[in-house]
């Protein structure tokens, strides 16, 4: 394998952060506000407990077939014909994916920057810019990673310090007001928070291209870490700042957020604009790794030596299914239903069956 091609374990670390904090993040506080109040934040800490466990199986798969990519060494476990319906849901699910992520970062786009520009010309331009980097190697994903999350940190690191000083923190409590009653609640926002922690995943493929896979788990449970610190954060921050019951009226409590903070001395007048900026770029590298996922998968299904042609042929179907949603509400529950079926499936039920007959195999 070329060594252009290859990655190192910061690299990794970076892709899982930039594919997980996505347009979800922005709507994270919300749903979880209305799930469990001001105890929230305990959904978003079991969701990074519960990820780990799968993370590790996914870890122990890629290390029995070195080298290899997941959805193609799947085949060797159970069968080239099975494997590739486990393909099929795979594609839906990241299709799904990406036209939900592309159309809630249209509306987000259109409701506070560019307000007059149709939702239609935001998504194709979003899908065709992607485009590029999901044609490249892995390794121009991985670098762009690190590029990435260097700028968004920054930006980001800055806000939260602004920030700061006009929280009333008064509004977080009062804290652990949950009983035994409200588990099935904590079970319903795992649902929705699994979906915020999608892109850990990419272990499954990033493995194969790895300089030291020895060491891509603790790097892995490392960036698991950081996505839960900064949804606690986010979560916190909107706490603070608006309060309970605004909190559960507001879809994207963050945005709001925004515009409310202004720099010392006022030498940027609109803040909200220079995070806007980090965010694009944060759902830039959300949408180009898993459209690059997707030309994988489609590789695998059609037997083929490279993924690259398959990415432009996917712009236009989800560019078709992200309109189907008549409003953000049937959005968001519609990738409600897809998280807990197919995301269900493709992130924790499939990775652990092929690691569990996989293992039998090899011990027989």
């Amino acid at each position: 394998m070329e060594r252009k091609n290859r990655i190192s374990n910061g690299q990794l670390e970076a892709l899982i952060l930039t594919i997980a904090i996505g347009v979800g993040v922005l709507s994270l506080p919300n749903v979880l506000a209305n799930i469990l109040g001001n105890d929230g934040w305990i959904i978003i800490i079991v969701g990074g407990l519960v990820t780990l466990p799968f993370l590790y199986i996914m870890y122990k798969l890629n290390k029995m077939f070195p080298g290899e990519v997941y959805f193609e060494y799947g085949k060797k476990i159970v069968g080239t014909t099975l494997f590739d319906v486990f393909n099929i849901l795979y594609i839906i699910f990241y299709i799904f994916m990406l036209a939900f992520e592309v159309r809630v970062f249209a509306e987000v786009i259109k409701a506070f920057l560019l307000d007059r520009t149709p939702t239609e010309v935001i998504i194709i331009t979003m899908l065709l810019v992607s485009s590029y980097i999901a044609r490249k190697d892995f390794g121009a994903i991985g670098r762009m990673a690190i590029i990435l999350i260097f700028i968004v940190g920054t930006i980001m690191f800055i806000f939260t310090i602004l920030a700061l000083p006009t929280m009333d923190y008064t509004n977080i409590f009062p804290l652990f007001r949950i009983g035994l009653g409200d588990i099935k609640n904590i079970l319903k926002g795992l649902g929705y928070i699994s979906f915020s922690y999608v892109g850990f995943e990419i272990i499954l493929i990033a493995m194969a291209y790895i300089e030291k896979p020895k060491d891509s788990l603790r790097y892995s449970i490392k960036s698991i870490f950081y996505i839960t610190i900064i949804y606690l954060i986010t979560f916190f921050i909107s706490l603070a700042q608006l309060g309970i019951y605004d909190t559960k009226r507001q879809v994207w409590p963050m945005l709001s957020i925004m515009r409310e903070i202004e720099l010392p001395g006022f030498f940027i007048e609109n803040l909200d604009a220079l995070v806007m900026s980090a965010w694009v770029l944060v759902v830039f590298g959300t949408i180009g790794p898993i459209m690059y996922i997707s030309g994988i998968i489609l590789k695998s299904i059609f037997n083929t030596k490279r993924h690259d042609f398959f990415i432009l042929p996917l712009i236009p179907i989800v560019y078709i299914i992200s309109l189907i949603p008549q409003n953000l509400s049937q959005v968001y529950s519609q990738i409600d239903t897809m998280s807990k079926i197919l995301g269900t499936f493709t992130l924790f039920i499939c990775p652990t069956m092929l690691y569990i007959i996989a293992r039998l195999r090899k011990d027989g």
